[in-house]
């Protein structure tokens, strides 16, 4: 396990960068794009912690990760955007400074927190844990500064990407009905949430939701 271990560790780093150029682009196909390569990456670290493990569900919760959160998903996205025709840039609540700022902060909270539980010296779970609840926490984020609706989405996802990351960086390994409730779960949201977007959109010609919240009476 020790040989891979600088590896899955540049694997988790990966992952986390990733998440912040989902924050960082402007642009739906930038971050679809996003979507689609922390899919890889976390595809790529199960694969590496099946080889170094010798766990061969590993390999059935990588190609799971690889057809739905790099295939289905960002297909479900795509498709989205074009029904909604949305070609603008992303627009937050908060600034760009603001958001990294604030991402930033629960990165380091994420890591202060968990060091305080794990502690040190104890081997994968150093880097798995505080990455993966950097990303839950970071996906709530995006679900509340973002304006539109597809947007809170991606927030979703990325949520569900740290619990995914948590259960295998963290345990070695989920049961697999577990790997497969998480995906379906994940996956039934994201089609639903997609038609809801679809159907705010045809019926108030917008799915900004700060031209929604006027609606409140």
């Amino acid at each position: 396990m020790q040989n891979y271990q600088g590896l899955v560790n540049f694997l988790i780093t990966l992952i986390l960068a990733a998440t912040f150029i989902i924050i960082m682009a402007r642009r739906f196909n930038s971050i679809i794009m996003a979507v689609i390569i922390q899919g890889l990456l976390l595809a790529a670290l199960s694969t590496a912690l099946g080889w170094a493990t010798g766990i061969h569900e590993m390999y059935i919760a990588a190609l799971l990760t690889l057809t739905v959160k790099a295939g289905i998903i960002p297909i479900v996205l795509i498709n989205a955007v074009n029904k909604v025709a949305i070609n603008r840039e992303i627009e937050s609540f908060l600034s760009m400074k603001m958001t990294l700022l604030i991402a930033a902060c629960l990165v380091f909270i994420s890591y202060l927190a968990t060091g305080q539980v794990i502690g040190k010296g104890s081997g994968l779970i150093n880097e798995a844990l505080p990455v993966a609840i950097s990303l839950i926490l970071i996906g709530l984020f995006l679900m509340i500064n973002l304006k539109f609706p597809i947007m809170q989405i991606v927030g979703l996802v990325v949520m569900e990407n740290g619990i995914f990351l948590a259960g295998i960086g963290t345990t070695i390994g989920m049961p697999l009905v577990i790997e497969l409730g998480i995906f379906m779960d994940i996956l039934v949201g994201v089609l639903i949430m997609g038609v809801l977007v679809f159907r705010i959109n045809r019926s108030f010609n917008t799915i900004d939701t700060k031209n929604l919240r006027n609606l409140r009476g």
